[in-house]
């Protein structure tokens, strides 16, 4: 599933993070005597960002005072009326913000003050303004005249000057740049944490700046990068701002999202919690800041396969969004709706998910400063999307076309959001009479995804293979290699859809036996050992981000001398173990070379799983078979549940409860379709091969013929024609292991055995041959 938490990130922060004027000081006549002038004087550095709604509220009240009073100095009025524009500007009211910071440009030209630090600050921060609505071009100009000045006034070095370059990434985001924003970022955030360290002013500005790095990282599809850019902010913040400040809540909403884009949706989920957390302890929360908050968890919550827990969030969040006025909406709304309506889809909501992917596309366009908007793309290409699931694909082309323009400009070739939309157009192409064409054009789009998930090197490889996206994308290849009748494709991309949840077969599979020598075996046991210490070193990391604590310094030394060791200790088995390196990285197996491995009484099953149901390929020695079954995830979902309550009951009753038999064999009808029980239906041995949920599956479970009887009649389960009485099957960690027997049997061990025992199943036959 295509989803983006980063837009809403985006909306937050790209539009309302230019300001500049906390702890930037102003040369001007020292205040009249008395509180009033003193406060006066003094709202000119005053900090809005942290609590904007209070620090509002607390300006009015005083201004409403100062212009009642006479002696007061006119520059601090007009500063403090400016500082007021930055609150203004941090609840998302752009138009009035706008109109205080033209107001005290104006009115300090015509007084003839000089130009400082403080009203360059508000020159940039009328740029900023002009951004968030829309007018790019005006804004511009503005930022280029902020950024001179900045130079001229206070040095390429200082707070002033990166947030003039910050400006000038945000208009080149917004007009579909973000390869050409990440640059001016990442120097923007290099002079602000400098200049912060220096003075001791403008702290929030380096988390700012870094919230935004890693949610443009994510956009570009560096995950790693990501997850490291917003782990810096979220330090930075709590350590200078506190654990309660808009920004630090804000970094750990973008820490969340990094880590949820890299997959590990464990460790994101207790970060947002414990934003969402903090943010309503708030007496009067910022609404948007809470439905930010609402949508990351949800998000969180959905990818880790909890998405009937997550819609509540999202509908939490989809009702803040909307109860906003048009200027107070950000582009998380038009998000929001559209993972309501993948889930309506995925449940099977057919028109309910067409209506709101269409709700969520007009909200975006409405919101949107750029038609090429990367949540204008997104919605767009989800509606493409279910479109085509309706039998529509003229309309989805039409969208279509746009998006893929709209990403070749502002993404890289790797890309998952790029990669789909080309991906898609390729299975409409392919469905209205083209599919070698389409399957021809399509191979060298995913050849980068396909690389890179392959690469040992890559540092983000690991967790992108985790991702949804990338799994479903190698569906839709399959799909498309079986309309054009390339078999070999077809069995490569489902190897490839089913590896993300086999990622860490090696770590903890054992697939090596003796006979490598004692330097072998020690240089295994040291990786392991390293590769657990790792894996603990991490999370004492993310728990305590988590729990709003840094990172000691020896803590962090260990953690970056485990990774070099383990980087080394990886070499060192290559160099000890012939065929560690292809056996480790699950490079998928040829069609040719499995099929001349396989015995005459064996078979591969095959399983992909996407939004349209089930891809199935049975490959034997004699023959290959495939076969399409429409099913939503949800029905999918659903009887796996079943089966595996039942199972659970079980155990938990010593086999007293009954079986949900008729769950059992729905499931079979559906893994097994005709074409696929009648190439195996002779083969005693089966190997399996799928992703998701159904690679935990017990497959010895299930029924191949409609039950008789009642299901908790125990003469009524021994007769059931249960598929493990006819067919032994292991669960392989890749086809190319084959060789190697490196599978995980079903029968003899761990739950499904315990299930066999409980409902009195006899036990089946030997298996395929395993390393232990």
């Amino acid at each position: 599933m295509t989803m983006r938490l980063w837009a809403g990130l985006t909306a937050c922060l790209l539009a309302g993070t230019a300001m500049g004027g906390s702890g930037t000081a102003m040369a001007r006549p020292a205040p009249l005597p008395g509180q009033l002038a003193s406060e006066l004087h003094a709202l000119a550095d005053y900090d809005t960002s942290g609590d904007p709604q209070a620090a509002l509220n607390r300006i009015d009240a005083l201004l409403a005072k100062a212009r009642k009073t006479r002696g007061l100095d006119p520059v601090d009025l007009l500063l403090a009326d400016a500082t007021r524009g930055e609150a203004l500007f941090w609840l998302g009211r752009y138009a009035e913000a706008l109109a205080v910071f033209r107001r005290f440009d104006a009115e300090m030209t015509a007084r003839g003050q000089p130009m400082t630090p403080r009203r360059a600050d508000i020159v940039n921060n009328i740029g900023s303004a002009l951004s968030s609505l829309g007018k790019l071009d005006e804004a511009h100009g503005y930022k280029q005249r902020a950024l001179a000045i900045a130079e001229e006034i206070s040095g390429p070095g200082s707070s002033e000057y990166a947030a003039a370059l910050y400006g000038l990434a945000v208009i080149d985001y917004r007009r579909g740049l973000p390869l050409e924003a990440i640059p001016k970022v990442e120097q923007a955030l290099a002079i602000s944490r400098a200049a912060a360290e220096r003075t001791g002013t403008n702290l929030e500005n380096p988390a700012i700046y870094g919230i935004t790095l890693s949610t443009l990282r994510i956009q570009a599809g560096d995950s790693a990068s990501a997850v490291d850019a917003a782990r810096d902010a979220a330090s930075w913040a709590e350590a200078r701002l506190g654990k309660g400040h808009r920004i630090t809540l804000a970094s750990l909403n973008a820490l969340g999202a990094a880590l949820n884009d890299a997959g590990l949706y464990g460790r994101a989920t207790p970060i947002l919690r414990r934003a969402l957390d903090l943010r309503m302890a708030n007496p009067s929360p910022d609404q948007r800041d809470v439905g930010y908050s609402l949508n990351a968890l949800a998000y969180s919550l959905d990818l880790a396969g909890f998405s009937e827990e997550a819609r509540p969030f999202y509908e939490r969040s989809a009702a803040i969004f909307e109860a906003l006025p048009p200027s107070g909406q950000s582009m998380s709304g038009a998000n929001i709706f559209g993972q309501i309506a993948r889930i309506a889809r995925d449940d099977g909501e057919t028109e309910t998910a067409l209506a709101l992917y269409r709700k969520a596309l007009a909200l975006a366009r409405r919101n949107a400063a750029s038609p090429d908007d990367p949540e204008v793309l997104w919605a767009e290409f989800s509606l493409a999307k279910m479109l085509n699931l309706t039998g529509d694909p003229k309309s989805a082309l039409a969208l279509l076309d746009h998006v893929n323009a709209g990403y070749a400009k502002r993404a890289q070739a790797a890309n998952l959001d790029r990669i789909s939309g080309l991906a898609l157009r390729g299975l409409i192409d392919a469905r209205q009479g083209d599919p070698v064409g389409a399957l021809e054009r399509l191979k060298p789009v995913l050849a980068t995804l396909r690389e890179h998930l392959l690469d040992r090197a890559s540092p983000a490889a690991g967790s992108v293979r985790l991702r949804d996206q990338a799994s479903g994308l190698f569906v839709l290849e399959s799909r498309v290699a079986l309309a054009a009748g390339d078999m070999e494709t077809a069995f490569g991309a489902l190897q490839m859809a089913g590896m993300g949840d086999l990622q860490t077969a090696f770590g903890g599979a054992g697939p090596y036996r003796g006979g490598h020598g004692p330097e072998a075996e020690e240089a295994i046991r040291a990786y392991r050992n390293e590769a657990a210490e790792l894996r603990a070193l991490r999370r004492e990391r993310d728990r305590a981000t988590g729990d709003g604590q840094s990172l000691s310094p020896d803590a962090a030394e260990k953690l970056a001398a485990s990774e070099t060791r383990l980087v080394r200790l990886d070499a060192e088995i290559a160099r000890l173990v012939p065929g560690h390196t292809a056996l480790s990285s699950l490079a998928p197996a040829g069609l040719i070379a499995t099929r001349a491995h396989l015995r005459g009484d064996q078979a591969v099953l095959l399983y992909g799983q996407d939004a349209e149901g089930l891809v199935v390929l049975a490959v034997t020695r004699g023959g290959i078979a495939s076969a399409l079954v429409p099913v939503t995830p949800r029905r999918l979902l659903d009887l796996q549940r079943r089966l595996r309550g039942s199972i659970e009951e079980g155990v938990l009753t010593d086999g007293r409860s009954a079986f949900d038999r008729q769950a059992a064999h729905e499931l079979y009808t559906l893994l097994f379709p005709t074409p696929i029980a009648r190439a195996v239906h002779d083969r005693e041995e089966l190997a399996v091969l799928a992703q998701g949920t159904l690679a935990a599956l017990p497959f010895d479970l299930l029924v191949t013929a409609p039950p008789r009887g009642s299901d908790s009649d125990p003469q009524a389960l021994r007769e059931t024609p249960w598929l493990v009485r006819t067919h032994a099957v292991g669960t392989l960690i890749s086809a190319s292991t084959l060789s190697s027997g490196t599978s995980r049997r079903a029968g003899r061990r761990g739950f499904v055995a315990s299930a066999l025992q409980c409902c009195e199943i006899p036990m089946p036959m030997p298996l395929m041959p395993s390393p232990r």
